[in-house]
């Protein structure tokens, strides 16, 4: 190791750059930069698929220590990754960017010395830029070394910021885009949605302003991948964070922030923590006084007293001291009176008080996450049961055991998952409509037995509401009933796709349709892949782009029992059965459970049935010759209405994207996105859904980009 430290500074001593020089030098701030980023939302770098050169300081070094402890800092899976900063970085944003290295066991990255790479060091990196998700990224080239110009005495000091830059009354400022792979600091915020799997969390400032903060640096993690001899653990719910610091990523259309180093949370004194909170009714009657619990412990001090603060409806809220319990001091409880309005909304919060003055809340935001719970006379629906107002996903009766019946809308035939990481799934429904669907668990000994209810069963089932994955389910059945079988099922929902969008958890008008039968109706597939490059790669699970004029939503392909897919596995094509779904392709109608997963909503098909009207893309590829230069030809016809045939040549193979413009310049479509070997092609476009007017198309072939217009006239 030593040899190679040494190696590398004769490598950079002697200037040895040659094989970086033949490509262009651009800024971070270049790579980065989006026009309108609130009006237009994320795009792609223009500088995707380009090999190039980028200087940068770099923010964290890719290994602990290249000599004696070789752990990666961040997580990448097998990959070595950091973040570099613009050395001009400023208030202004688009300044940080992702750098990976990819197959750490070859050679060729090796001599990168990449994994010798410093913090502070100003380095001069050459790579393809690449984009995941809504992040840029740079893959560093095999075989170029980095190239130090210089060192820093430390890394750049972090932008103070608030969270109200990046979200406001609970609304995602888009134009913050700017700040991602950035370094900031937020001061006086406290944690919440404390997850003791990952290790990660959630910061707010009690005004319903959030951001997550995303373990993936191994020094926060609680998984396997976490760094060894770690002791970390995410702080309480409710604890008051005097700062913590990292680099800003997106995801989701939100933000996260990635502490680095562990002094990069810093915390002085702990509040009480209030955990076990119960109420003694599990469903609320009329007139009937209900008993609220909760377990309280010190932190740096001792609780000294306790409130427990509701309201009904829209009302003044009341605060109500909680008395401690002679049996177990921990124990402390209030009552909130009764209630004689059928159908009334009662939601609370805990907040206890220590020695030092200071205050524990559960929730810790207590404008989204409140608990609740509704006053019902009549018996429990699944509706009473999925119904979550404030925005935090979560059911009132989650952890009580309830009693429910609908008829099964999908069985285990329909969605049997994919892999060993995705589990069976089985669904039920009482009626059409928002909030009346669930998953059915299979936890525990009668939990199995649900494996074998059938679509069209009407079942009346016993068991605890459970969050799993941020999903509610009644899982841990005690009791199941087959009522009768081969039920017609409740219609599906026809929403518009941009009805659910790319909208998060954290959405009511979303999270609502959660585990319903919904359809979407002439749709057109707008990218094969929505977490990467078309076909078999690294980044595609199976999920893919829809839109029927209002907006782009995710298609889990993978879960469902039919023929359809991406191509997320080359073996695909093997089967003359399987359907591959490409780009422009068309749907009369698609029909399937919206589910949720890695905080994106998604329409689950489960069967070929679903499936209407399937229309792919029409490609006529002509090989009567080669041809020798790339042209992309004047759309025929033109004016059209409402298709014309965009035809294009290629001389050499490559990644060929073919994208249509409004007048703006904003994307309006996606044709083609996918490696062509050499030719002639034509594609077809249908403007149906658009209105008369002037539009653009081009064709990027790597370093090629050629552009021309066209006229629709309806």
């Amino acid at each position: 190791m030593k040899f190679r430290l040494l190696l590398m500074l004769c490598i950079l001593a002697a200037g040895i750059i040659s094989a970086q020089s033949q490509y262009p030098l651009v800024s971070i701030h270049d790579i980065q930069y989006i026009d309108s980023v609130g009006t237009k939302g994320w795009s792609a770098s223009s500088y995707t698929d380009d090999t190039v050169r980028v200087v940068g300081i770099m923010m964290i070094r890719p290994l602990v220590d290249p000599i004696n402890n070789r752990t990666p800092v961040m997580y990448y899976g097998n990959r070595w990754g950091t973040y570099i900063q613009d050395t001009s970085a400023s208030s202004e944003g688009w300044g940080g960017l992702n750098v990976l290295a990819v197959d750490t066991t070859s050679p060729e990255i090796q001599n990168t010395f990449f994994d010798l790479s410093d913090t502070a060091q100003i380095v001069e990196l050459t790579g393809v830029i690449t984009s995941y998700g809504q992040t840029n990224e740079m893959f560093i080239l095999p075989s170029v070394p980095v190239n130090i110009l210089g060192n820093k005495s430390k890394r750049p000091d972090p932008l103070q910021m608030s969270l109200t830059d990046f979200m406001s009354g609970g609304v995602v400022n888009k134009d913050a885009m700017k700040y991602t792979g950035m370094y900031v600091e937020f001061h006086n915020v406290i944690s919440s949605d404390r997850n003791t799997s990952s290790g990660g969390f959630n910061i707010n400032d009690g005004n319903g302003n959030f951001m997550i903060v995303y373990p993936q640096s191994r020094y926060f993690r609680l998984d396997g991948n976490k760094m060894p001899g770690s002791t970390y653990q995410p702080p309480q719910d409710g604890t008051p964070i005097n700062s913590i610091r990292g680099i800003i990523t997106v995801y989701n259309d939100g933000f996260e922030i990635l502490p680095i180093y562990p002094n990069d949370i810093y915390i002085t004194l702990t509040p009480p923590t209030i955990s076990n909170i119960k109420r003694d009714v599990v469903q609320v009657h009329t007139n009937v006084p209900v008993t609220v619990s909760a377990k309280l412990v010190g932190g740096s001090g001792y609780v000294k007293s306790a409130e427990l603060h509701y309201r009904v409806g829209d009302q003044s809220r009341v605060a109500i001291p909680m008395t401690k319990s002679t049996v177990d001091t921990t124990i402390y409880s209030a009552v909130i009176p009764a209630i004689n309005k059928d159908s009334a909304m009662v939601d609370y919060f805990i907040t206890a008080n220590d020695n030092l003055g200071l205050i524990g809340y559960t929730p810790s935001d207590t404008i989204k996450g409140n608990y609740f719970y509704q006053v019902l006379d009549e018996p429990l629906t699944i509706r009473d049961v999925q119904f979550s107002p404030f925005g935090n996903g979560y059911s009132s009766y989650n952890g009580y055991q309830v009693t429910l019946s609908g008829i099964v809308t999908a069985d285990t035939s329909d969605i049997p998952g994919f892999g060993n990481g995705t589990p069976l799934r089985i669904y039920m429904q009482d009626k059409t409509g928002p909030w009346n669907g669930i998953l059915i668990g299979t936890r525990g000994i009668k939990g199995t037995d649900a494996l074998k209810l059938k679509r069209g069963d009407n079942v009346t089932l016993t068991g605890t509401i459970l969050e799993n994955y941020s999903v509610t389910s009644i899982d841990t059945l005690t009791d199941i009933k087959v009522n009768s079988s081969n039920n017609i099922l409740p219609d599906p929902v026809e929403l518009k796709t941009g009805d659910i969008d790319k909208k998060t958890g954290s959405d009511t008008t979303v999270e609502k349709w959660e585990s319903v039968l919904v359809k979407y109706h002439n749709i057109t597939v707008t990218n094969t892949n929505a977490d990467g490059l078309p076909g078999p790669n690294t980044n595609n699970h199976g999920e893919i782009y829809v839109n029927d004029g209002s907006g782009d939503t995710r298609v889990e392909l993978q879960d469902g029992n039919h023929n359809y897919n991406n191509l997320w596995d080359s073996t695909l094509v093997k089967d003359p059965a399987n359907i591959e779904v490409t780009d422009s392709a068309k749907f009369s109608d698609m029909t399937g459970i919206l589910y949720y997963s890695y905080s994106y909503y998604k329409l689950v098909p489960r069967k070929n049935a679903d499936f209407v009207g399937y229309t792919p893309m029409a490609v006529e590829e002509v090989h009567s010759y080669l041809p020798k230069q790339y042209t992309l030809e004047q759309n025929y016809p033109n004016p059209f209405n409402p298709s014309t045939t965009i035809t294009y040549s290629i001389p050499r193979e490559g990644m060929v994207t073919i994208k249509i413009y409004n007048i703006l310049g904003q994307e309006i479509q996606t044709l083609v996105n996918q490696n062509k070997t050499p030719g002639i092609y034509k594609v077809n476009f249908n403007a149906n859904n658009l209105s008369s007017g002037v539009y653009f198309y081009s064709l990027r072939v790597g370093e090629v980009n050629q552009v021309k217009k066209m006229l629709l006239l309806k």
